[in-house]
């Protein structure tokens, strides 16, 4: 049976919040990025892209960063591909670290084989909520350069199958409002 490893990325700007480290933000009494290593806790082996942060995930990961850095999000899941070196048939889950209920995007994404992407009600698919085969995202990142590449240009060449989420599985913190309905009041 294949093994799942994970790719979280933790590396943008945050530039619609005023360039905080949104993946710090508490979200129920855990910062946003904790959140997501704890909803991929069954991986094999986790790659952070972004910069390392001072703080107890509860487990081992590896981070890395993109060269260059900010150099966009499929640049970032080149990084964190090449950081996993997964088995060809292992599958690679990549998760954004900014979603609020990352527990319930993995869950939805586990069941169901060949390469997969969260659609929440609206349509809209979720990219940085997918899970590929790692052979495939392979040949998809070593085709094209990563660099300034949409995860849409990315994983969407690979046809993944539609996995509909609910619209509290696909929220994420990328606005003001999203901040002031999602964070802890004591931050």
């Amino acid at each position: 049976m294949p093994r799942f490893h994970a790719i979280v990325l933790a590396g943008g700007r945050a530039s619609r919040l005023g360039g905080i480290d949104k993946v710090l933000v508490p979200v129920d009494g855990r910062p946003l990025l904790a959140r997501a290593i704890d909803a991929v806790a069954g991986a094999g082996a986790i790659a952070v892209v972004g910069p390392r942060r001072d703080l107890d995930l509860g487990r081992e990961v590896v981070w890395v960063r993109e060269d260059p850095p900010f150099a966009g999000p499929a640049h970032a899941v080149a990084a964190g591909l090449a950081a996993l070196a997964p088995g060809e048939d292992d599958e690679v889950l990549v998760l954004a670290a900014d979603h609020v209920r990352p527990d319930l995007l993995v869950a939805a994404l586990r069941d169901g084989t060949g390469n997969r992407v969260a659609v929440d009600p609206s349509g809209r698919r979720q990219w940085a909520a997918s899970r590929v085969i790692a052979s495939d995202l392979a040949a998809a990142v070593a085709s094209q350069p990563t660099e300034g590449l949409s995860l849409r240009s990315l994983i969407g060449r690979l046809d993944p199958a539609d996995v509909p989420v609910s619209t509290e599985a696909g929220a994420d913190v990328d606005t003001p409002d999203d901040l002031e309905e999602y964070a802890d009041d004591d931050r």
